[in-house]
């Protein structure tokens, strides 16, 4: 049982930074990855937290209002980084970007199997019921509170276990004292010190620290990533924000090898597909920068909710382009964004490959919508879904018009 938990919530922190929505380019014409979830959005944050400084700077708020805003913003984030996949909650999309997924539900085998080895010799029954604890108080200020005072008491006296210090900053974070966050999960990494969850910890102080200097990163972050890395080169924690960052800046070519690093870790799932449509808009993004002319095959997909169909605005959509010849065959070509970006066009090319095979590898294919309810590629019941007819596009430019009106049984 214990072990299960340990893995639900390293997926829990897996999810918090993986996939990094792009809302860059002129206006809302430019595709998103939405989000059901209330987790995950790193730029989100990062952007409203500029908007906050603006209006600051403009007059519209004063000094007090920005600093409360901004503890709410911080708390807001904490908030989704610990919530768990069916809990999540859609948050607000902002004018200037919106919700990022999750971060993929990647688990962690190797690091689950240590951290389950290690607590299975351990006999701290106290330690193991307040670790229980901890996972339920998630968003609870008020547990959370409470736990840092019995965590705290274990502290005051001597205790060296590692994962007392490790649940303290848990709850540290989650009562938004991130700074105690961070020196709690700094105190874990120590006596976690040449074991693998020395990396993992060190990923969570990573995260404190990043929230605590306002989503930016600092010499004294780049020391810890470097620490981190040094004991695991793919420590995912550190590999999100280095991702977050990249696309925070519009380093696109930088967030893809992140995101490569992270699909290699479950290349299979349905997130790890997500993922590759993340890939396939930068990709998009870095070829319109450049101003690079689109070569092959381009379909062009004109996608709207039918009239009178009301969806919430945040619910993920899945457009893919798939090979009528080989089912069952990954897409050739995919992107996500959010209902609150329909009705919209985009267009797939070979640049948006998510596979082994792009476009030009197909000659008869059929495109299709997928508004996922759990923000999974895979379609469900309750989900709504459009497919097209199969059609030929002959290497050239093609347009296909979707209304999404059918719910999957």
């Amino acid at each position: 049982m214990l072990f299960w938990t340990l893995a639900a919530l390293l997926a829990v922190m897996a999810i918090a930074f993986f996939v990094i929505p792009f809302y860059r380019a002129n206006g809302g014409d430019e595709e998103a990855v939405g989000s059901v979830q209330r987790s995950e959005n790193l730029l989100l944050f990062a952007e409203r937290e500029s908007e906050l400084a603006e209006d600051l700077a403009a007059g519209e708020i004063d000094s007090e209002e920005h600093a409360t805003l901004l503890r709410e913003l911080q708390q807001s984030l904490l908030d989704d980084v610990q919530d768990t996949r069916p809990k999540r909650a859609p948050i607000a999309i902002s004018s200037r970007g919106w919700l990022v997924i999750g971060l993929i539900a990647v688990s962690l085998p190797a690091v689950s199997v240590t951290l389950y080895q290690r607590w299975g010799f351990i006999d701290d029954v106290q330690v193991m019921g307040l670790f229980q604890e901890s996972l339920a108080a998630q968003g609870d200020v008020a547990a959370a509170s409470a736990l840092v005072t019995e965590l705290g008491e274990l502290v005051k006296n001597g205790s060296e276990n590692p994962w007392v210090w490790y649940f303290l900053g848990e709850n540290f974070a989650t009562i938004g004292r991130f700074n105690e966050a961070e020196i709690s999960y700094r105190q874990a990494a120590e006596r976690l010190s040449e074991q693998p969850e020395e990396a993992l910890v060190l990923g969570r102080a990573a995260l404190a620290l990043y929230i605590k200097s306002e989503f930016r990163f600092t010499p004294e972050l780049n020391a810890l990533i470097e620490q981190a890395q040094a004991i695991n080169p793919n420590e995912i924690a550190v590999i999100q924000l280095l991702a977050a960052d990249a696309q925070n800046r519009g380093d696109y070519a930088a967030a893809i090898a992140n995101w490569r690093i992270l699909i290699q870790l479950d290349p299979n799932s349905p997130e790890a597909q997500a993922l590759r449509g993340e890939i396939a808009n930068a990709q998009r993004l870095l070829r319109e920068e450049s101003g690079e002319e689109i070569v092959g095959p381009e379909i062009e997909v004109r996608l709207a909710l039918a009239e009178g169909l009301s969806l919430d605005p945040n619910l993920r959509v899945f457009v893919a382009v798939r090979s009528a010849e080989r089912e069952g065959m990954p897409p050739l070509a995919a992107v996500g964004l959010s209902v609150a970006d329909l009705p919209t066009t985009i267009s797939l090319d070979n640049s948006s490959q998510v596979g082994p095979f792009n476009l030009s590898s197909a000659d008869l294919v059929r495109v299709s919508a997928l508004v996922s309810l759990n923000g999974t590629a895979n379609p469900s019941r309750g989900d709504y879904r459009v497919v097209s007819d199969d059609f030929a596009h002959n290497g050239q430019h093609a347009i296909v018009t979707l209304t999404i009106s059918d719910e999957v049984e």
